[in-house]
């Protein structure tokens, strides 16, 4: 038994240790054009810092999310959306131009800002005009550590699936809707994409279990994914913990995780 005293100077502890426990991740973003050719076509591509593919935003369950925007693009307003990410409170804070937010203009900034409680894995991405095919996507990871699975796999691996135009978005967005398109056909993708490249290897061991956050960031094309020889064990889906299934093969639709 614990006495009233005691009981109401243990919770005032327990939140203490709680928040002590929870950090700030915070993201400096400059977002603006780079040069890539992950298929071996050369073509203007939105990158971050720099860089591209850009890099993951990861975060634990009770982290706070800070991320700064500054958009250099210099001919494109822009936007993030979480994608996944329930916003609770936080809506402004979820991306969508015309939605929730206004566009991020060009040479302006935006702070993003909102609490982390639910686990699993996402992606995240421009939500301005169709823009993210152009390569503004990535993976937002939030690790949790009361996962039932924590103790069973070795090592976690991000792995994104995509599809990939030689063309840009602005370009394909204004022939999708004009009247030379009279059946509404979708652009077909030039090429598919794994961890934003066509020459993806992967170290792994013998005897070793792997969990594979499998996210497929793309703009169209579903993609089928099996590993060789080996069964996958399927224990979340789109952020939530399901039954454990067992599958030779999966398909993933774009922004399926």
């Amino acid at each position: 038994m614990v006495s009233d005293s005691a009981a109401s100077a243990v919770l005032p502890l327990l939140l203490l240790l709680s928040i002590a426990m929870a950090k700030t991740m915070t993201y400096d973003f400059n977002v603006g054009w780079v040069t890539a050719q992950p298929d071996g076509f050369s073509r203007p591509t939105i990158g971050i810092n720099g860089q591209w593919p850009i890099p993951p935003i990861t975060a634990a369950v009770g982290d706070k999310v800070i991320v700064n925007v500054q958009n250099d693009l210099g001919n494109q307003t822009t936007s993030l959306h979480f994608h996944g990410l329930y916003q609770n409170g936080t809506a402004h804070m979820d991306g969508p131009v015309g939605a929730s937010q206004c566009s991020i203009p060009i040479g302006a900034s935006f702070v993003y800002e909102f609490q982390i409680d639910q686990p699993g894995t996402y992606w995240y991405h421009s939500h301005d005009s169709g823009q993210y095919p152009d390569g503004l996507r990535g993976p937002l990871i939030i690790s949790d550590p009361d996962s039932p699975y924590k103790d069973q796999y070795d090592e976690e691996i991000v792995l994104t699936l995509s599809d990939w135009y030689h063309d840009q978005m602005p370009g394909l967005l204004s022939w999708f809707i004009s009247y030379a398109n009279p059946t509404g056909a979708e652009p077909v993708p030039d090429s598919a994409l794994m961890n934003e490249t066509q020459d993806l290897k992967i170290i792994v061991e013998p005897g070793k279990t792997y969990m594979f956050r499998i996210i497929n960031i793309g703009a169209f094309a579903a993609q089928y994914l099996w590993f060789e020889g080996h069964t996958m064990r399927v224990v979340e889906v789109d952020g939530i913990y399901t039954e454990e299934a067992d599958a030779n093969m999966i398909y993933l639709t774009a922004a399926q995780r």
